[in-house]
């Protein structure tokens, strides 16, 4: 694979949204601080400019052999020190993860300062077990066994155990109210036990063979056990949870509001320290600049090793021959996508053909190339292209069901319809004139606002009245969860591991009448009683198994078909890293973990990195 097909990711809106809706649903592989940032901090949509990038660390032609640095305000030595450019923190005293502001995102927590059962590696598939070394379930899939790392410790050096692992199951099963609560959880445990200190058996009220899904850190963060010995006593909708006590190979310092930093230093007893202990000394999460020209110069004088960069900064330390910049390509989970309201109330967006109307009228290729920071390559299924997902791809339905530009074909769906342009050239549907509403949670220069802009234009030149409206991350929330839009320009995160797993939020059962609030389920009050019968029956079998893949296949083109979230185009974004004190970043041509920084993953990347020797 050539290294500008790599795949890749980052944006702030995300983060917030699925916080939002966290509620009733332990989706899959994401946990509750699940984001997607740019250009190493969570900014709201994109503000960089178009183009493609490059930059593998090797020092340009002409290039100065030591570019002058600056001194960072940080109190731990610098040449000891990885400095990470993020968000604008706001919450300094707290690190619970199941309340709302319980914890400022990007500070390093989901990092450096919690560790998983298991991580997925995604660039290259690999599995990895931590905390966890192994899983296993009966042969009907109505028991699910994890086993334990026998050396296991919180950072308070008492074990790590079985029981830790209980307790924080059924903490979240039985407290919907909590972020990450109820969900998955609340609908398949029936209880857990502990035979020993090392192993723990869930027992599921019905088959799943994908519970494990969910105790996997896979987009950016996963399920976080908590230590029962701090928590059993707290409420968890109050208790700070700080400092926090964790396994982690790092644990906190110190929070300094004041400069807006979280200190993050190495655990000198971390309980892994044989098969995984980093030179890096301490993790500085830092706010970055508000100016985006005074965050690349503090990047260009070495004041950040990561982030507080964008690609239209990072193009000009390019052109400057700046010697010193890593940039490191991959697809984000995510693609960016539409979801359609399947409700006949709302008016013509209710009705299917109007679903491959709107889906004609993108131009992908336009969006990719010109309308995305850098670009992208077009989405013709609802996930991320990684290599690991190319099994779920089914050539002979994605040929019927092209996602294509044709406005014509969009124009004779609508007459088919009934449809017709009426005085001045508007369309009617039903006696009232045919209107759409785009809403959108990423700002008025966001991509996703963008592109509900390139859509409205295109449905204006077809007659169909149409406006796009951006809304702040919880009032976009409020309607998009009660169902109070025709059309919300995002992204689509359901496919971590399968299909199945959007196919299953999509089922009948979830649809509420429009104004009731859907609780992250069936956003687009979707009724299709086939892909319910067809999601059903995959939801209880290993979804690689043989009996699996004609029903995978059925299940996509029935989705296909009702398109009740289309996807528009890959998410590519870079990551962007300085080598002046730490070198053995992850690279296009080297992509051997996820890059980026505010993904649990990331912390496999640190202790891959080694000092250069920088005074």
């Amino acid at each position: 694979m050539e290294s500008s097909d790599r795949k890749f990711e980052n944006v702030e809106e995300v983060l917030s949204y699925q916080l939002m809706n966290r509620r009733g649903a332990l989706k899959a592989g994401l946990g509750a601080g699940a984001a997607l940032l740019f250009g190493g901090g969570f900014l709201s949509g994109c503000s960089s400019s178009g183009g493609s990038y490059s930059g593998n660390g090797k020092k340009p032609e002409g290039a100065d052999d030591e570019p002058a640095v600056g001194k960072a305000n940080i109190p731990t030595p610098r040449n000891k020190t990885l400095v990470i450019g993020q968000v604008d923190y706001q919450v300094f005293n707290s690190f619970n993860l199941r309340i709302p502001n319980g914890n400022a995102a990007g500070n390093g927590f989901d990092t450096v300062g919690r560790e998983y059962l298991f991580y997925l590696n995604l660039p290259t598939g690999e599995l990895i077990p931590w905390l966890a070394t192994g899983y296993e379930y009966n042969k009907d899939f109505t028991s699910l066994t994890f086993k334990f790392d026998p050396k296991a410790k919180w950072s308070d050096d008492k074990p790590f155990t079985s029981e830790d692992f209980k307790f924080t199951v059924l903490l979240m099963r039985d407290n919907a109210e909590l972020l990450g609560g109820g969900g998955d959880l609340k609908d398949f445990v029936k209880d857990v036990t502990t035979p020993d200190p090392h192993t723990a058996v869930m027992e599921l009220s019905k088959p799943n063979p994908r519970l494990h899904y969910g105790f996997i850190c896979t987009i950016a963060s996963g399920f976080d056990v908590l230590p029962k010995h701090i928590w059993a006593d707290k409420d968890p909708t109050k208790f700070r949870d700080n400092p926090p006590i964790r396994t982690a190979p790092y644990v906190l310092d110190k929070a300094i509001a004041s400069q807006k930093m979280f200190v993050w230093k190495l655990n000198p007893n971390y309980w892994n320290k044989d098969k995984f202990y980093p030179k890096v000394q301490y993790v500085i999460f830092q706010s970055t600049a508000q100016s985006q020209d005074a965050a690349s110069q503090a990047f260009k004088r070495a004041e950040f090793d990561v982030g507080s960069l964008d690609e239209q900064h990072a193009k000009s330390l390019r052109s400057q021959g700046y010697p010193n910049l890593v940039t490191t390509p991959f697809h984000d989970p995510c693609p960016r996508a539409l979801w359609l309201n399947c409700d006949p109330a709302r008016g013509i967006i209710g009705d299917p053909r109007m679903h491959w109307v709107i889906s004609y009228v993108i131009d992908r290729k336009k969006v990719g190339s010109t309308v995305w920071p850098v670009k992208t390559p077009t989405a013709q299924y609802p996930w991320a292209d990684y290599d690991g997902n190319d099994k779920w791809e089914v050539a002979s339905v994605a040929g019927e069901y092209k996602m294509e530009y044709d406005p014509a074909k969009a124009a004779k769906l609508l007459d088919e319809m009934g449809a017709k342009k009426g005085a001045g050239g508007k369309r009617m549907w039903k006696g009232k004139p045919a209107t759409i509403e785009v809403i959108t949670p990423s700002g008025v220069d966001g991509a996703e606002f963008v592109i509900g802009q390139l859509i409205v234009g295109e449905l204006k030149k077809l007659g169909v009245t149409a406006n796009i409206r951006s809304y702040s991350g919880s009032v976009h929330s409020e309607k998009f969860e009660r169902g109070q839009f025709d059309i919300s320009s995002q992204w689509v995160c359901s496919v971590s591991w399968d299909p199945n797993q959007l196919y299953v939020g999509l089922q009948g059962k979830y649809a509420k009448k429009i104004g009731v609030n859907s609780v992250g389920r069936n956003e687009v009050r979707l009724n299709d009683p086939k892909l319910d019968e067809l999601s059903q029956k995959l939801a209880e079998m290993n979804p690689d198994s043989a009996e699996a893949k004609p029903l995978m296949e059925q299940a996509l083109a029935e989705y296909y078909k009702r398109l009740p979230v289309i996807p528009v185009i890959q998410t590519a974004y870079p990551s962007y890293y300085n080598t002046t004190y730490w070198k053995g970043w992850p690279t296009g041509d080297d992509l051997y973990q996820v890059p980026n920084n505010w993904w649990g993953q990331f912390m496999f990347v640190i202790g891959k990195l080694q000092p250069t020797g920088k005074k």
